[in-house]
This record gives C-alpha cells, structure tokens and sequence, in this order.
C-alpha cells in the first residue's frame, strides 16, 4: 500500500516543477507597473504560476506520483529478494 506522505511530496514535487515555466516567464503584467516592488512582482510570477491550467497540473501530479510510487515500492521488492 502507498505511504500517504510519499504521495503527498511527490505531488507536490511534481506540480511545482510543471508551475516553473510559468513562474519562470518574462512579460507578466506587472513588469511594466513601475510602482511594482519586487515582492509584488514575486507574488505575482508565483500566484499566477501555481494556479494556471492547476486542473491540469493536478491531473498530472496524481499520476505522476501514483507511478513513481509504484516504481519505488517494485525497486524495493526487488532489493530485498536479493
């Protein structure tokens, strides 16, 4: 049975490096805004980065972590046999 942690990093792991594209853009409205702070500019590259296209996202980190679990616990049966 999966461990509910894993998953859960896993997941985690797994949308957030589908977010970096996003996040990582340059031309995001708030550039042009002189009045901008850097932190401003930071909230808005991560907010808008963690939530487009999040259904997507999540349908892809589920998988995703169902798989590399399944990979971990074969890799693990398979060190202890020997």
């Amino acid at each position: 049975m999966p461990n509910i942690k894993t998953f859960i990093f896993f997941f985690i792991v797994v949308y957030v490096v589908l977010s970096l594209p996003v996040m990582l853009v340059i031309g995001y409205v708030i550039d042009w805004v002189p009045e901008a702070s850097l932190s401003q500019k930071l909230r808005g590259y991560v907010i808008d980065g963690l939530t487009n296209e999040f259904q997507l996202k999540i349908a892809i980190s589920a998988i995703a972590s169902l798989v590399l679990i399944s990979l971990l616990s074969r890799r693990r049966a398979n060190q202890s046999l020997r």
